[in-house]
């Protein structure tokens, strides 16, 4: 009985096939069809995921620094971060 329907379906691909054939991407002459492009979404997702590894990488590189002068500032030492102190501006002497 498996046998008698397998065979079924079989022939009842078969005519359907022939009725609707499935498309390979060859064109009548037997060149394949180049695949088409997705328009700028590709370019887009590739610079939006460059953007995203660029920014988290700054945003670790600050989250080091802030922890390193916290760490600093816990240890109890006073000269964590530099300060620019710079020539104060001459001021005119009183006559």
């Amino acid at each position: 009985m498996a046998g008698r329907l397998t065979e079924q379906l079989r022939e009842a691909t078969r005519a359907q096939s022939q009725l609707r054939p499935v498309h390979s991407g060859e064109t009548s002459g037997g060149a394949v069809e180049p695949k088409r492009a997705h328009g700028p979404f590709g370019w887009f997702s590739l610079l939006l995921l460059a953007a995203l590894f660029i920014g988290g990488w700054l945003l670790v590189r600050r989250l080091q620094a802030d922890a390193k002068i916290q760490d600093c500032v816990m240890s109890g030492r006073k000269n964590c971060a530099p300060i620019d102190t710079g020539s104060p501006p001459a001021t005119p002497a009183p006559p």
